[in-house]
């Protein structure tokens, strides 16, 4: 761990024991509160630390996590709709300032909720528009990762710095700015000094990002940290406290395997198809598509679009392609259906993992429950329902 790392994780310490006093300051609510984030936090560094296998299945997409953090933002979205609603009908007069914070905080909340699924793009198998699978190296249909393509803003904006800003805003500069006179009509939607050390973990996390899928529990306790703040500013009963940061966990574990079951089943049709259209990447890799750039790389492991836009595979006119162009590739006649953008059946990207040191390539497909069940570097058997061809790509002279 850098330097800079142990000072962010040190300043999160420094912060503990005067945010639980005022917690405890505030009445038993906000310290169930404050105690409860504190125990999510420990379970996930504990997981983490422990297995990191099992916290990636917890976190990867359409994962526990996820689907918590999707529940979490929505929660907080919806209480900020309903603390507005009260306070238009009982307050005379209404505060103006103060419910114009709520409802951007409300569309803040149901937006991030949308962009962390996709807008449902994985769940209903629908193609994104061409300028976001062009444009988001995870070709979705999400803004956060269109960000961070230096086409979209001129420079790259990662999301964990994004996050990390949001975190800061929220429970450092929001509490100060609502003290200026221009903005005391916002006090009540910042948060209290007792969530402080959550917002500094998820600032601290974000920037060391200790191990992979980090940030997809740094985004579940952001989402925790607003639903919390806008619980307990309604002085809301420690029942209620537990029910609102509990709730988005038990909707995580409930909905990741339910909607597993209930929208990705098998799909024999989907499959065969997927199979077909692996096997003719592989008569295109095997033949020739594969260029000296990729030889020489060490290891690969990218979306085929992706591979073929930073010239590790030269697929236009191929038999994919069925003669014809790709978006990823400057060339005539491209194809702008899913082939062209080397989506499966199900609008998902095909990958392709290159072993130098074996010449092994292994191209792939998610397969109908568009999650990555096999360990591709190394395994030549696909897992679950995963898609899968393996082979030697022919050493050159």
């Amino acid at each position: 761990m850098e330097l800079g790392d142990v000072a962010l994780w040190m300043l999160v310490g420094a912060a503990l024991v005067p945010a639980h006093r005022a917690a405890w300051q505030d009445g038993l609510p906000a310290l169930v509160a404050v105690v409860l984030l504190d125990a999510i936090v420990v379970t996930f560094v504990g997981i983490a630390a422990a297995d990191e296998k099992a916290w990636s299945r917890l976190a990867r997409e359409d994962g526990v996590v996820e689907w918590a953090t999707v529940a979490a933002f929505l929660g907080a979205g919806a209480l900020h709709v309903a603390l507005a609603r009260r306070k238009w009908r009982h307050a005379t007069p209404p505060p103006r300032l103060e419910l114009a914070a709520r409802a951007a905080l409300a569309l803040f909340c149901l937006f991030v909720a949308g962009e962390e699924i996709s807008w449902g793009q994985r769940l209903f198998a629908f193609k994104p528009p061409d300028a976001f699978l062009e444009r988001n190296y995870q070709q979705e249909l999400n803004v956060h990762n269109v960000l961070m393509d230096e086409a979209g803003l001129g420079f790259a904006l990662e999301s964990k710095h994004v996050v990390a800003f949001l975190a800061i805003a929220f429970v450092v500069a929001l509490p100060l700015f609502v003290r200026t006179r221009l903005l005391s009509g916002a006090r009540a939607v910042a948060p209290p000094l007792a969530l402080l050390p959550a917002g500094l973990v998820v600032f601290a996390a974000e920037l060391s990002y200790p191990v992979d899928l980090t940030g997809e529990g740094a985004e579940l306790l952001l989402g925790l940290l607003l639903l919390a703040a806008a619980v307990l500013e309604g002085f809301a009963p420690v029942s209620r406290v537990l029910l609102a940061l509990l709730a988005p966990l038990a909707v995580g574990l409930v909905a990741a395997p339910l909607v597993a079951r209930a929208l990705y089943g098998d799909d024999a049709r989907g499959s065969a198809t997927a199979l077909e259209e692996l096997a003719l990447l592989q008569q295109d890799v095997a033949g020739g598509a594969a260029t000296a750039k990729l030889r020489k790389k060490g290891s690969v492991h990218k979306r085929v679009f992706t591979a073929a836009r930073d010239e590790y595979l030269a697929l236009s006119g191929a038999a994919f392609l069925g003669g014809r162009g790709t978006p990823a590739q400057a060339a005539g006649d491209a194809r702008h259906d899913r082939r062209g953008y080397f989506l499966d059946p199900w609008n998902n990207p095909y990958w392709v993992v290159w072993d130098k040191k074996r010449h092994r390539v292994a191209l792939y497909s998610f397969g109908p429950n568009r999650l990555r069940d096999t360990d591709v570097r190394e395994s030549d058997v696909a897992a679950g329902d995963d898609l899968l061809v393996v082979f030697t790509l022919e050493r050159t002279p």
